[in-house]
């Protein structure tokens, strides 16, 4: 097939440990419909069911699968659930919750081996049997380079096409974007593998104006991220302490617990937001959040307050709106910015 100018878009394929039984029967990926009805179909006679991984998929799996009557088990190498959206000390927050919508959640635990005769019917976990009726691989996704790979498309550090930020690769004419690809993050500059649906969307977009001719830029992502696990919403975005740690930032953190409405008007709910500053500038550089409700919005503030190069102070006074039944007179994240602000100024 001749073409002026090709888009690679071949997604990413599920990310399955090298464990003895992967291959048994009842042991299921997450990635499409098709898996989705299979793992439907699969719960109609099941009784118990394993997660292996609890990132955004194996617990929004965990949910519905407990919804549905089903004893489950929630299987996590780190210890703690999201471990690369949220740190310890915000994640210990969904840990109770998770547990007591009766899920047994198993943390610093590695699936030894899947046992059974032809079909599942335990894992062996830290050296103890568990048995199951199935299972679902919940262990993340790797980008899709085969066809990349074969006609010599340049692969990055990573493991994800490598493309600049006009999504072209290193072979003239073609472009690639979404999950098989690499990207910039605006904090690090390093490369980055987002994974997310938001960030695929718009490197679509600039691939599609570069190769009919026209001229668009993707600049990178910060790894913005929402999800809701039994009523309660969860964002990050940017850095968690612990990875600005390991890039070596001198940091100053700003916590709070705070309500999303006045806190005498009904059914205000509590939500928890922590930001990370640089200890030099005072620039902020991630935040996640924890509530019943307004996460969203608030994860995309932070968001926009990193690509803008905001500090604490120009968080801190950011004039937000008050109404008592739609938000509080203190806005949860510039009240997190004036703690981080104190901290900055000592």
């Amino acid at each position: 097939i001749k073409f002026d100018s090709l888009i690679i878009a071949t997604g990413a394929k599920p990310s399955v440990p090298r464990i003895p039984g992967a291959s048994l029967n009842g042991v299921y990926t997450l990635r499409t419909i098709d898996d989705g009805r299979k793992i439907m179909n699969q719960c109609e006679n099941a009784k118990k069911a394993i997660i292996i991984g609890a990132g955004a998929i194996g617990l929004e799996v965990a949910e519905a699968l407990v919804k549905r009557g089903i004893d489950v088990s929630v299987i996590e190498i780190m210890p703690r659930v999201l471990p690369s959206i949220l740190d310890n000390d915000m994640a210990s927050i969904l840990h109770n919750i998770i547990k007591r919508n009766n899920i047994n959640l198993m943390l610093n635990s590695r699936v030894e081996e899947i046992i059974g005769n032809l079909k599942v019917e335990k894992v062996i976990v830290n050296g103890k049997d568990y048995g199951c009726d199935f299972i679902v691989m919940a262990t993340g996704v790797k980008p899709n380079t085969e066809l990349a790979r074969k006609i010599g498309v340049k692969i990055g550090s990573l493991g994800g096409i490598e493309v600049n930020e006009y999504m072209q690769t290193s072979v003239e004419g073609i472009y690639a974007a979404g999950d098989c690809v690499e990207t910039k993050h605006l904090v690090t500059g390093k490369p980055f593998l987002p994974l997310l649906g938001t960030v695929a969307y718009r490197q679509g977009k600039v691939a599609g104006i570069n190769a009919a001719g026209g001229k668009a830029i993707f600049r990178g992502c910060l790894g913005s991220v929402v999800l809701k696990v039994f009523n309660v919403e969860v964002g990050s975005t940017g850095l968690t302490v612990e990875r600005a740690k390991n890039e070596n930032f001198n940091i100053v953190i700003g916590k709070v617990k705070w309500v999303t409405r006045a806190e005498y008007y009904p059914d205000h709910k509590d939500i928890i937001v922590e930001v990370i500053f640089k200890a030099d500038d005072g620039k902020i550089i991630g935040g996640q959040i924890i509530g019943g409700e307004g996460v969203a919005q608030r994860i995309n503030l932070i968001a926009a307050a990193i690509q803008c190069g905001m500090n604490a102070e120009d968080i801190a006074s950011i004039d937000t709106c008050y109404s008592p039944p739609v938000a509080d007179t203190i806005e949860p994240v510039t009240r997190a910015a004036e703690i981080a602000l104190k901290k900055l100024k000592r």
